[in-house]
């Protein structure tokens, strides 16, 4: 959490933009960034499901914003406004321009009983804390004006009592509609998601800093997609070790759940020719023989992938991706297993 202008950044940095005078909400160090894979330098910075919250008084805001170009041949970047856990509006960013959006309190939700806005402390947001979400791609902080009323971040009583760290591959990282805010929404919790779209390739040194926060009360780990063409599966063996056991020596209490790998086009039985290596099928064997090995040590629990990804129907034409239907389908599967876990 990073304060700045009397806001709060829900991000791991803010960053100093390039070619704009502004700031980069940054889901992951570049102290940290910079030494991953060549695709991972870039990803982690990010802002995907990163926040800029506060709470003010002001019945006019304007809020400045610029974004650099995202990914998959997109010319502008999506923001979504929220109103605690209410949607207030949806912008668009043009990529290298300086745009200014101006917010007014919605005068429909001071009509709504409180305890409807709500469901009870701890859960969700309260309704008057403003939220502006970034969707896949890099959202650059201008600045913010409030014509003399005070702005602030907003106090703990106002947020979430929980918190769930995701780290996976794209199917993690994926948008502000994928599976990790399907399931912290349904739950009321906070999301810290620090999925690698194309490069999760779980390096010890990324595993030591996520396993150096101390900010959430359970972690999911979705893992192997990523390197299955990349590394075999002795390697994959070491690196999911090592994050395991880092997790578990300085979190020996608090939950963390394991997803075996998704059905996919990598899955053996599922093709028309046999694969020259299975490793697919590797690399689940590999999970779950390292959950057996520190499921006593620490709070382990071990969910299937195909339990919660149950309708290959849910997949995109790549037969990895899963689409809205299959994010929402896999983010309310996986809230039903994680709300018995704290």
């Amino acid at each position: 959490m990073i304060r700045k202008d009397g806001l709060e950044f829900h991000a791991a940095e803010l960053r100093k933009a390039s070619g704009v005078d502004g700031w980069i909400p940054a889901r992951i160090p570049a102290q940290i960034g910079d030494q991953l894979n060549e695709r991972g330098r870039f990803i982690a910075s990010d802002s995907v499901t990163t926040e800029i919250r506060f709470v003010t008084d002001a019945r006019r805001i304007r809020l400045t914003l610029s974004a650099h170009q995202p990914e998959f041949g997109l010319d502008q970047l999506e923001i979504r406004v929220f109103c605690g856990d209410f949607q207030y509006q949806a912008f668009w960013l043009k990529p290298g321009c300086i745009t200014t959006v101006t917010l007014f309190p919605p005068n429909e939700l001071t009509k709504i009983r409180e305890e409807y806005l709500r469901r009870g402390p701890g859960i969700g947001f309260a309704p008057d804390v403003w939220r502006i979400q970034s969707q896949r791609g890099e959202l650059i902080y201008c600045g913010i004006e409030t014509f003399g009323h005070a702005v602030r971040p907003p106090e703990s009583s106002e947020k979430p009592a929980k918190t769930c760290l995701f780290y996976g591959s794209s199917l993690t990282n994926s948008t502000l509609d994928g599976f990790p805010s399907v399931a912290c929404k349904r739950l009321g919790w906070d999301l810290l998601n620090l999925g690698m779209s194309g490069s999760c390739h779980v390096e010890p040194c990324l595993s030591d800093w996520m396993a150096s926060l101390d900010g959430w009360d359970l972690a999911v780990f979705e893992l192997g997609i990523n390197v299955i063409t990349v590394i075999d599966a002795e390697e994959f063996r070491n690196r999911v070790d090592h994050l395991l056991d880092v997790f578990t020596s300085r979190h020996p209490g608090k939950p963390l759940v394991l997803i075996t790998l998704f059905p996919s086009i990598y899955r053996a039985e599922l093709r028309k020719e046999p694969l020259p290596e299975d490793r697919e099928g590797a690399f689940r064997r590999v999970l779950r023989e390292l959950y057996e090995k520190y499921r006593s040590r620490g709070n382990l629990h071990l969910l299937e992938g195909d339990e919660l990804l149950d309708d290959l129907g849910a997949l995109g034409t790549d037969f990895v991706h899963p689409k809205n239907y299959g994010h929402a389908v896999i983010g309310l599967k996986l809230a039903e297993k994680l709300k018995t876990l704290i």
